[in-house]
């Protein structure tokens, strides 16, 4: 009875586990606990076949000040600049721009078929960007204000480079 047991719970760890795990720590003081952790899911895995450990550092998430800027520059954005919706020309608010702007500066458009019909345009989180992802929408957005003669409520100098190279 208990070999039955183990190899169903092998044939359930094996079936479950079909992406990577993600074990991060966000300081010194959870580093052992972190690495136990990683350490005990790497030889339930190991049981089936070889595996691969990688370490290393996050990459650094967007600043408090560079989400401040992001939203006073939608907020410029917002109070200058038309655009056309459902073939009307009108002024939307800064969330409607934070989706067209980080769907700008990524590349990419992604959509989905509305509940009730239509189709509906779905936005990416800022949150989660890196410094350098969400430098990138900044930048985008000093592009295409230019393009509008968008005057800025802060000037552009005040970004950092570090946004740039991180």
């Amino acid at each position: 009875m208990t070999d039955k047991i183990s190899v169903n719970c092998q044939a359930k760890l094996s079936e479950a586990i079909t992406k990577p795990r993600h074990f991060w720590s966000s300081g010194p003081s959870r580093v052992r606990e972190v690495c136990r952790l990683a350490y005990l899911f790497a030889t339930d895995l190991a049981l089936d076949g070889a595996i691969e450990i990688i370490v290393r550092p996050v990459k650094s998430r967007r600043t408090l000040e560079q989400n401040a800027k992001l939203w006073a520059m939608l907020a410029d954005i917002s109070r200058q600049v038309e655009w056309p919706v459902n073939g009307v020309m009108q002024r939307l608010d800064s969330e409607d721009w934070k989706a067209l702007m980080t769907a700008a500066a990524r590349q990419e458009v992604r959509m989905a078929s509305g509940i009730n019909g239509g189709v509906v345009m779905l936005g990416v989180s800022t949150k989660r960007m890196t410094v350098a992802e969400l430098g990138d929408v900044i930048e985008c957005m000093y592009v295409f204000g230019a393009e509008r003669d968008v005057r800025w409520s802060e000037p552009k100098g005040q970004m950092p480079e570090q946004w740039e190279a991180a």
